[in-house]
């Protein structure tokens, strides 16, 4: 069965997300330099290698993303982006591809370096338009589930709902996929 997500991006590179999500590419931060692949850290690990500093971090924030990882993002679940294309705003993708590593010319907002490594392929399903998450059709427990600190979560209980409000925002069908 599908899973659904939600995730904080990098609220000052916005513009950047934004863009780089409606070309079918979810971005995430902590992926600036070439030892914090996530399939390169999973080797380490196996191996029993110690992380450094920067790839624990990397690790611990962004591990889901690596599929083969236990309780990690697939192919067909569902991700809502926190506040984008702008605060407030909801956009919705379904993942439609593996983890890879490309390190973006796009500098972090902490020390300038190029960053946002770590990929997933998705579908943008909500277009450019976003959900306002204060409309009616949204339900205050999804709502409060939203106000999570994580960098990434679960929302599985809120799925079919996730779903309703995609198809309502997009008029696509729900290809949700059968349980697995």
């Amino acid at each position: 069965m599908s899973r659904y997500w939600a995730l904080r991006t990098d609220q000052s590179r916005r513009e950047f997300m934004w863009r780089e999500l409606r070309d079918g590419r979810l971005r995430q931060g902590w992926g600036y330099r070439s030892d914090q692949d996530l399939e390169l850290l999973a080797r380490l690990r196996r191996g029993g290698s110690p992380l450094k500093d920067h790839q624990r971090d990397a690790w611990r924030g962004n591990r889901r993303l690596l599929p083969t990882e236990p309780g990690a993002m697939q192919v067909g679940d569902v991700v809502v982006f926190l506040h984008l294309p702008r605060y407030g705003a909801w956009s919705i993708a379904r993942v439609t591809g593996g983890y890879r590593y490309e390190i973006s010319e796009m500098p972090n907002a902490v020390d300038g370096t190029p960053d946002y490594g770590h990929i997933r392929d998705v579908e943008l399903l909500t277009g450019e338009v976003p959900i306002d998450p204060e409309r009616d059709a949204v339900s205050d427990g999804l709502r409060a589930a939203m106000r999570n600190r994580q960098r990434m979560w679960s929302i599985d209980p809120w799925g079919e709902e996730v779903e309703q409000l995609a198809f309502a925002q997009s008029g696509v069908p729900s290809r949700r996929r059968p349980q697995r």
